[in-house]
């Protein structure tokens, strides 16, 4: 259950971007302009289209009509604008995600209905979270080496109608239902509570449960059984 990501902006932020969605699982794309930057990239083993990401022929090219995320993230807000303007108007894939330097430029995006994560927003919160709960944020911090965080569908009909309480037996012993609902809807899960075909529940665990879960949850070729426990 990977997703398409391309990322525009290979610099030290997207670096460490493709680094995390590289360990997950899904299958990333680079769309950088630097030649030098690009070369490190390639010699760390992603795919990098070189180009201007503000360019709808680079974009075309780089087969952004494919992607189900597209990330934003070079160091210029107006270039991230732009070509957040141009992934969401001319390719229109299911997420536009940009990092906004400057707080203050973040309400052009939102006006576009581009979601944005400001740098000082972003750094305001992880200083908080290491103040208020420091082993949960290091066990954050860790994650791609020792754990994962995903939010993924039910499609495997045989769950469908399950408990919550169910679904967590079906599921390897490392893994936590943390969330149920997708992001208008979400909420703590209430163990009583059914769950639908295609909705969505976020997981907790190590690196190696988590992926059998999601093989559980979107497995519907063949019944679920109990998984091999980590």
């Amino acid at each position: 259950m990977s997703d398409t990501i391309h990322l525009i902006g290979g610099g030290t932020v997207g670096r460490r971007i493709a680094d995390r969605l590289d360990v997950r699982g899904d299958s990333v794309l680079i769309v950088e302009r630097d030649d030098e930057r690009a070369r490190t990239l390639e010699r760390r083993g992603y795919r990098v289209h070189r180009g201007d990401g503000t360019d709808v022929s680079t974009l075309d090219e780089a087969g952004v009509a494919d992607a189900d995320v597209v990330v934003v993230a070079t160091g210029n807000d107006d270039s991230n604008l732009l070509a957040a303007q141009l992934v969401r108007s001319r390719f229109d894939p299911d997420s536009v995600i940009a990092r906004v330097n400057r707080r203050g430029n973040a309400d052009p995006f939102e006006e576009l209905g581009i979601e944005t994560v400001s740098r000082s927003d972003a750094t305001a919160r992880m200083l908080d979270s290491h103040m208020e709960s420091p082993a949960m944020t290091r066990w954050m911090e860790s994650l791609g080496d020792r754990g994962d965080v995903q939010e993924v569908a039910v499609t495997n009909p045989d769950l469908v109608g399950s408990t919550i309480a169910e679904l967590d037996e079906r599921l390897p012993e490392q893994v936590l239902i943390v969330m149920v609902g997708d992001e208008v809807d979400a909420h703590l899960p209430d163990r009583d509570g059914t769950v639908e075909l295609g909705e969505h529940v976020t997981l907790v665990g190590s690196r190696t449960a988590v992926r059998e879960a999601i093989e559980v949850l979107g497995d519907d070729d063949r019944p679920t059984e109990t998984p091999s426990r980590d």
